[in-house]
């Protein structure tokens, strides 16, 4: 639609015309009425056109941006294991096509080559208009205003590059100026007195942002200066030279009127709009989604063998034949080694370990001996560096991710809390099971029986039939209605919902601190629940109370990535190793607490 100012510029050339004959000859006023018509519905367009094209901009924006969200997501979720989520490199390239420079994506770069193929119309029919009176004037014009739009770029291109430097001295002043006034820091920089240092910190990234765009415009200066002089002598000649002839008679009013829009429509064309930095952005955003598009066509880790063929032979066929729903199933450490990527550390040195089906283990040790890395590995986040995991003498690796996600059900130390009812918090493996299936996530999918039963074995039923919608209340207060649960809360929240997947066909419970946000006794009292209600399943349990891991048929120490000591607590404690050691320094923790606590009462 950049075309309108030359339709107008010509539309006004014609209206000359005709009002000079008019006057010349003493005609009548009818002769006006054809390019009075033209020039004001060109007029009217160049003033409406602007708000569609925007509307439609807007639209091509919203719908490629949406577009390149969901690819990156499903690239993300997409393959069995999580070492790309946890690695820096892709995280920033995932980051980059939503969110790395605020508002500025892919979609509004769409918007920006609109922007751009819309100028380019406009200037070529400019420079058809200016050709009329002279071709050489026109490229000469032309030539100026390319030359002027190519300084913009380069200088646009440089603020792009340094968005990641500004957005990250503006999100850190934001952030320092919540805590120095805002809500959530109020209470802490009162009692501990650190709002001056805060207000300073604020100061400082703010100073920081300040100093980035300052820079950017020092630099700036010699290309405004080249923008004004080219675009001073891109327009101005033609003025001088298209005034001259007209006052020599060899330019008519008519002609004088059409170059002269010409002329401001190809000046316009070297006008920057913000298109350079949505195109430039764009770019950069482009080379991230290639790198996150990657994950889609990575070829599944080797362990993994075409059609589900494992390292043993066994097919995928037969690993869903073994699978017996609602009894447990045997799991196999062999001379496990891992380290994560990116690391030279191993985690896991050798590790062996056998857990027969329906057998309870509890695994213990101190913090970094790869207590929480041996269930990442079980659940197919990661593959061993070396070795490898057999359940029911199956290779996990050889397992289809969706056949093998059937099979788990596991509470994390950092489990999710998502703003969604509770009856879809807790039915998670029912909603996933549909999704996985094709169908579209359905709440009445999930057995109301169920739930129940999951929810009272690890006492959270009441709360949940005390909310204001019982099953149906959204868990964020967020929403109107919602309700809000305590730390404690959530956690028996997320134990529902692995004790749900269990019902669902789970046979092995996985729990990493499933209770550390409670105290001692409820904790004690929720693991013998969880116990008795999962007792046909295998459970893994890594914790580090000592008093709750008692009930285990079988307690696990790891020390430097291996199995240090093996039994049943009796059996440890009567070795006087380890586990003896970190259990007599525990409880004596507990009894100085108890004991002053007791002093406190009297």
């Amino acid at each position: 639609m950049s075309v309108l100012p030359a339709v107008t510029a010509g539309a006004i050339g014609w209206l000359v015309a005709r009002a000079t004959v008019v006057v010349r000859d003493d005609a009548g006023l009818t002769g006006l009425t054809a390019p009075l018509v033209l020039v004001a519905v060109a007029l009217v367009l160049d003033l409406v056109a602007p708000d569609l094209l925007q509307a439609f901009r807007d639209w091509a924006a919203l719908r490629v941006n949406g577009a390149v969200r969901a690819r990156v997501r499903r690239a993300l979720s997409s393959p069995a294991g999580i070492a790309h989520v946890e690695d820096q490199t892709m995280r920033d390239a995932a980051g980059m096509p939503a969110v790395d420079t605020g508002s500025i994506n892919l979609g509004t770069g769409v918007e920006g080559q609109l922007w751009l193929l819309a100028r380019f119309v406009g200037a070529a029919a400019a420079t058809a208009l200016v050709a009329l009176y002279s071709p050489w004037l026109a490229l000469f014009v032309l030539a100026c205003m390319l030359v002027q739009r190519a300084i913009l770029v380069r200088q646009y291109t440089k603020v792009v590059r340094e968005l990641p430097k500004m957005n990250t001295a503006k999100r850190g002043a934001d952030y320092w100026e919540q805590v120095a006034g805002g809500a959530p820091g109020a209470q802490e920089s009162r009692v501990f007195g650190f709002g001056p240092w805060a207000t300073g910190e604020f100061g400082r990234h703010a100073d920081a942002h300040a100093d980035v765009m300052r820079r950017l415009t020092q630099s700036a200066m010699p290309s405004h200066w080249a923008v004004f002089v080219l675009s001073t002598v891109g327009a101005g000649l033609p003025f001088v030279l298209m005034t001259m002839s007209a006052l020599d008679g060899d330019l008519t009013p008519a002609r004088l009127a059409t170059t002269l829009g010409g002329v401001l429509g190809l000046a316009s064309m070297g006008v920057m709009g913000f298109e350079a930095v949505y195109i430039a952005a764009a770019l950069r955003q482009l080379a991230a989604l290639r790198v996150v598009d990657g994950l889609l066509r990575t070829p599944a880790p080797a362990a993994r063998h075409p059609g589900g063929e494992g390292q043993d032979g066994t097919s995928a066929a037969a690993a869903k034949a073994a699978r017996s729903p609602g009894a447990g199933a045997s799991v196999v450490f062999e001379d496990v080694w891992f380290r994560y990527p990116g690391t030279e550390r191993d985690v896991l040195r050798g590790l062996d370990l056998t857990i027969p089906a329906g057998d309870s283990v509890a695994i213990v040790g101190e913090n970094g001996v790869g207590k929480t890395t041996l269930l990442k590995l079980l659940c197919g986040f990661f593959t061993p560096t070396r070795g490898r995991i057999l359940v029911d003498g199956v290779d996990v690796n050889a397992v289809p991710p969706e056949l093998w996600r059937d099979q788990i059900a596991v509470v994390f130390q950092d489990f999710v809390r998502l703003e969604l009812t509770a009856r879809e918090n807790v039915g998670l493996a029912a909603l996933g099971r549909g999704a996985a299936d094709g169908a579209a996530p359905d709440a009445a999918a999930v057995e109301d029986m169920a739930l129940e039963d999951a929810a009272r074995a690890v006492g959270i039923l009441e709360r949940i039939e005390a909310l204001p919608g019982g099953w149906d209340t959204v868990l964020s207060p967020a929403y109107k209605g919602g309700g809000d649960l305590s730390g404690g809360q959530w956690q028996r929240i997320a134990l529902a919902r692995a004790l749900y997947a269990a019902r669902e066909g789970a046979r092995i419970l996985i729990l990493d601190e499933p209770t550390a946000a409670l105290d001692v006794t409820a904790e004690t009292e929720l693991f013998d629940r969880l116990m008795d209600t999962a007792q046909d399943l295998t459970n893994i349990v890594v914790s580090h109370r000592f008093s709750t891991v008692r009930r285990a048929d079988r307690i696990v120490v790891l020390d430097e990535g291996r199995v240090a000591e093996d039994g049943s607590h009796p059996e440890l404690m009567a070795l006087g190793g380890t586990y003896r050691t970190l259990h007599e320094l525990q409880a004596a923790r507990f009894r100085d607490e108890a004991a002053h606590e007791e002093e406190d009462r009297t």
